[in-house]
C-alpha cells in the first residue's frame, strides 16, 4: 500500500496527462451511482457513461469536462488500465494484488454490499480516530486513511508501552486438552468452596 500509487494519470491528447485522485468522496459517489464492484468490468467493456463518471469524479470539474468531451473510441483502449487501477484504488487495493487474490478465490459472485459499510468505516476512522475534518477525510484516499490509522495505532502502542511482538498468553481458538479442562474445573470448584 504505497501512497505514490494513489494518483493515477490518464492520457489526454498527444502529449498531456490528467491526474485522477481516488478520494473517499469519489468512492462514495461512484459506489452510489454504479457499485464499485462493477467499475473495473465496465471500464474494460468500454461503458462510456461510467468512464465519464470516473473521470469527472477523479479530477476537478473543468478538467474532467475537457477530457470527457474530447474522448474518442480510440482513446478508450488507453484508458482501460489506468481507470481499472483507479477503481481498485477507490477501495484502497492494488489492482495486481486484487487480481492475484481473485484467481485463488472461488468464482462465486459476491452479492453482499460490503463496500458501502467499508467506505463508511473509512469516514469514521478519518473523522473519529484520526480527528480529521470531514473535508479532509473526503479528500483523502482510502490508502491514506488506512496508513494514517496504522500510524496512530503504532503511536498509541509506543506511548502506552505495548510491543508488537508481545503474544497473548493463550490462543482463544486453540483446542484445550480434556485433562486441562478437568484440572481447571477442579480449581474453580476448590475456589468456590
Amino acid at each position: 500500500m504505497r501512497l505514490a500509487n494513489d494518483i493515477i494519470a490518464i492520457p489526454h491528447g498527444s502529449a498531456h496527462a490528467v491526474r485522477l485522485r481516488p478520494s473517499l468522496r469519489a468512492a462514495v459517489r461512484l459506489h452510489a451511482k454504479h457499485d464499485l464492484r462493477k467499475l473495473a468490468e465496465a471500464v474494460g467493456e468500454g461503458h462510456l457513461g461510467i468512464i465519464a463518471d470516473i473521470i469527472l469524479e477523479g479530477t476537478d470539474p473543468e478538467t474532467g469536462a475537457k477530457v470527457v468531451n474530447g474522448l474518442s473510441v480510440r482513446d478508450l483502449v488507453a484508458l482501460v488500465e489506468p481507470l481499472s487501477d483507479f477503481a481498485f484504488a477507490l477501495l484502497g487495493v492494488d489492482r495486481k494484488a486484487a487480481l492475484e487474490v481473485s484467481e485463488r478465490v472461488d468464482s462465486t459472485p459476491d452479492t453482499s454490499d460490503w463496500i458501502g459499510p467499508h467506505l463508511e468505516r473509512l469516514f469514521e476512522i478519518g473523522t473519529g480516530w484520526l480527528g480529521w475534518s470531514p473535508a479532509d477525510t473526503w479528500a483523502a484516499t482510502p490508502t491514506e486513511i488506512s496508513i494514517a490509522q496504522r500510524g496512530l495505532v503504532a503511536r498509541l502502542k509506543a506511548v502506552n508501552g505495548v510491543k508488537d511482538d508481545e503474544k497473548a498468553e493463550s490462543d482463544p481458538l486453540e483446542e484445550i486438552a480434556p485433562e486441562k479442562v478437568k484440572e481447571g474445573l477442579a480449581k474453580l470448584r476448590g475456589l468456590a468452596g
